[in-house]
């Protein structure tokens, strides 16, 4: 496959419509989709792959499907989408296969997309959330460095979540 970034394990590329049985097997996944409102069902997956393409397309971002750079095996995805009207600012996520859980495998990514982000990007900001009960996602943005920023309703049932910002380091 061919790898926009990679880490020491894992490689990122661009969605294409040929993944949708990736994102069915991802995104209708109920153990990846606890804390984001269920898993989705065919349609849904298929509207949120056109989405992340679409994404990419206009803001040159998007959720990247991540692989194992070694065997090829799908991870999961992580990357970024443009975060409500505030200039050069991104919201950052992961979402990971549960095989691959407690592998580090989500840190090493948003880690790698936090690099493409502040450097490629020259982004100003990220922002990033997690279900009001995840506290693997809450203990994952801690060690990155993100700080508490603000809750505000997010889903179908506008349930608050917590936000979390972590600004561009100042270049000296």
């Amino acid at each position: 496959m061919s790898y926009f970034l990679h880490t020491s394990r894992l490689g990122f590329r661009h969605w294409t419509e040929a993944d949708l049985p990736l994102v069915v097997a991802l995104w209708g996944d109920p153990d990846v989709m606890r804390h984001m409102g269920g898993p989705m069902d065919d349609a849904a997956a298929a509207a949120r792959l056109r989405l992340e393409i679409s994404r990419q397309r206009a803001f040159g971002v998007q959720y990247w499907p991540i692989f194992l750079s070694i065997t090829g095996e799908h991870v999961g995805c992580s990357g970024l989408r443009p975060f409500h009207e505030e200039p050069e600012v991104l919201e950052v996520g992961v979402h990971i296969r549960p095989q691959f859980w407690g592998g580090r495998y989500g840190e090493e990514a948003v880690r790698a997309v936090i690099g493409y982000a502040f450097g490629t990007l020259s982004t100003r900001a990220l922002v990033a959330g997690h279900g009001p009960e995840n506290d693997a996602s809450k203990a994952l943005l801690g060690r990155l460095g993100f700080q508490f920023s603000h809750r505000e309703p997010w889903g179908a049932h506008d349930i608050p979540h917590p936000y979390y910002r972590l600004t561009r380091p100042a270049l000296t």
